[in-house]
């Protein structure tokens, strides 16, 4: 299995995953990159506080991931972030000591602007669908709906798959889609203090075409790697995507 790998020297990778998902959605995809010799965290966002109140900013659910960085001594790694998670990792390249992030990795992933958060990156129709939904919760928070999800997130899936990986979601607090990513000027300097990788997977229609293009656009320059599948390759085709990660992560 390692053999077939992109050639890199060890890497260590931290993963963070989309909206609605858990660190979990990274099982596949980890195992893979742990067989070719690197080595993977990939924890779950905490969504909500202790005592079960939601998280509707995006320091609050920043601050246990750059607690997880110190925890695990992590120097020297490299940062993905998938759909939702590039907002998450371009806030955790503000925050986090320079030096720490060896390369970042935007995998279908939205790329903010300073002050901008995920619904700024993206057609205002997605404001008004999950603002809806989430107009229905007590507490702000907001599903993927299935017909949504089977079709533009997970179509290379059959049926089976496609509902188990649904079954594995939860739901997303809508200020974190909100809330914007602030003091960016000196991650969008140029040349980028940060190296960065934009990652596409090719059978992606989770957002009109071209949003995902402008998005990495707003990296200035950057390693561009294709990976065939959906926006939900991770659970479709684990393999081809850690292939494409260390492409994407590597010297």
């Amino acid at each position: 299995m390692a053999s077939s790998f992109p050639k890199s020297a060890p890497i260590t990778f931290l993963l963070i995953h989309g909206a609605w998902h858990y660190g979990h959605s990274w099982d596949g995809v980890r195992k893979h990159l742990e067989a070719a010799g690197h080595t993977v965290h990939s924890p779950s966002v905490a969504f909500e506080d202790a005592n079960g109140k939601p998280y509707h900013t995006l320091d609050e659910v920043v601050k246990g991931l750059l607690n997880y960085v110190e925890e695990k001594a992590l120097n020297d790694f490299v940062l993905v972030g998938h759909s939702w998670g590039g907002i998450i990792i371009t806030d955790m390249a503000v925050k986090l000591p320079e030096g720490k992030i060896k390369r970042l990795v935007y995998y279908s992933a939205f790329v903010p602007l300073e002050g901008e958060g995920l619904f700024d990156c993206v057609p205002p129709l997605a404001r008004t669908l999950y603002g809806g939904l989430a107009d229905q919760h007590p507490d702000r928070l907001f599903p993927c709906p299935y017909p949504l999800f089977r079709d533009a997130f997970i179509g290379d899936a059959d049926a089976e798959q496609a509902a188990e990986v649904y079954k594995s979601l939860r739901l997303q607090p809508y200020g974190t889609w909100d809330d914007g990513v602030k003091n960016t000027e000196s991650f969008h300097s140029f040349p980028p203090k940060i190296p960065r990788s934009y990652l596409l997977a090719d059978a992606d229609c989770s957002a009109p075409p071209g949003v995902y293009e402008g998005n990495a656009a707003k990296l200035g320059f950057f390693r561009k790697v294709l990976v065939h599948g959906s926006h939900e390759v991770m659970f479709t085709n684990p393999e081809a995507l850690a292939k494409a990660i260390v492409t994407a992560g590597r010297d």
